[in-house]
């Protein structure tokens, strides 16, 4: 490695493809695993970190990609006791793992946030969708899950059993639901005509580029296919 490499090219485009790894964990879908390397798979989780900063619901996980990364992070670490201490190189190194970590982990606790707010809520979303659509990772589901049975045991022992029997009965009015209308700020990744913004049914069409602030509820699913990207 010359002492002249910019530092993109010292954080992840010297590490081995990742499609190799992607392979061996899922043989069975080699036919349609599409060539990811590391500097892909960033961007993809800086990407997701943006979106579930600033959407107002759960969006959905992004598990494999971040199971890649950490995988890659230990690669680069194991790189990094070769190295001199005093090599500029492992400052480099050390800052850019640094900044890898802190998405990972802004974006797992964001995402932790959510599931604690709005836990039921969630739990109730994803079931009715399918099994490939399903916000949760399967950690999480189960986080979700247990969390809801301890809070709703803990409630009705400290007071839903000394309540009237039509105010137990009332639990989907206690469900905690985010506000889907609130403005968000976005940016067109492609191309998308007449896209409704207002309550009045007035279409505009987003150029590639183009920034706008648009109530969320009106282009999730822009989010959710990439069309668009929350900023």
């Amino acid at each position: 490695m010359s002492d002249t490499e910019t530092p993109a090219e010292l954080n992840l485009s010297t590490e081995p493809d990742l499609a190799q790894a992607v392979e061996e964990e899922e043989e069975e879908d080699d036919d349609d695993m599409e060539q990811i390397t590391a500097q892909k798979v960033l961007e993809i989780l800086e990407t997701a970190w943006i979106n579930e900063t600033n959407a107002p619901e759960l969006l959905q996980h992004q598990s494999d990609m971040l199971e890649l990364m950490i995988s890659q992070v230990s690669h680069m670490e194991e790189q990094m006791r070769d190295l001199d201490k005093n090599d500029f190189r492992a400052v480099v190194h050390s800052m850019e793992l640094e900044r890898i970590r802190y998405i990972m982990a802004s974006y797992l606790r964001c995402r932790l946030h959510k599931i604690e707010t709005f836990t039921q809520y969630i739990i109730n979303q994803d079931a009715a969708r399918e099994p490939d659509d399903k916000r949760l990772s399967p950690e999480e589901a189960k986080f979700a899950q247990e969390l809801s049975q301890n809070v709703d045991e803990y409630f009705h022992k400290v007071a839903t059993q000394y309540m009237p029997n039509q105010q137990r009965g009332e639990a989907e009015q206690r469900i905690i639901t985010p506000n889907l209308m609130s403005h968000v700020f976005l940016k067109a990744n492609v191309a998308v005509p007449a896209v409704i913004v207002g309550v009045d049914d007035e279409e505009v069409d987003l150029a590639p580029g183009s920034q706008h602030i648009i109530p969320y509820q009106l282009v999730a699913d822009l989010i959710q296919t990439n069309k668009a990207q929350l900023i």
